[in-house]
């Protein structure tokens, strides 16, 4: 597989994803910190930390380890 330049840029937006994801579950936004506890508030980080994860390697797995889908015969 050759990388082009829309490869390298998706693969870029992967790993931005995957990092974003893991330190929204890691470290606490400040806006968050100076909020009153909330469940829903902590519920929905996680949520959207692991959504990011999931999408993140999703993406890396379809560049990189999915084959290609091939095309039909034509008759």
């Amino acid at each position: 597989m050759a990388l082009d330049q829309r490869s390298a840029v998706q693969t870029v937006w992967a790993v931005l994803l995957t990092a974003m994801g893991v330190l929204l579950c890691l470290k606490t936004p400040y806006a968050l910190r100076q909020a009153p506890a909330s469940g829903f508030l902590s519920f929905a980080r996680y949520f959207i930390g692991a959504l990011l994860i999931v999408g993140g390697i999703k993406k890396l797995y379809r560049l990189y380890l999915s084959k290609p889908k091939e095309s039909p015969p034509e008759k």
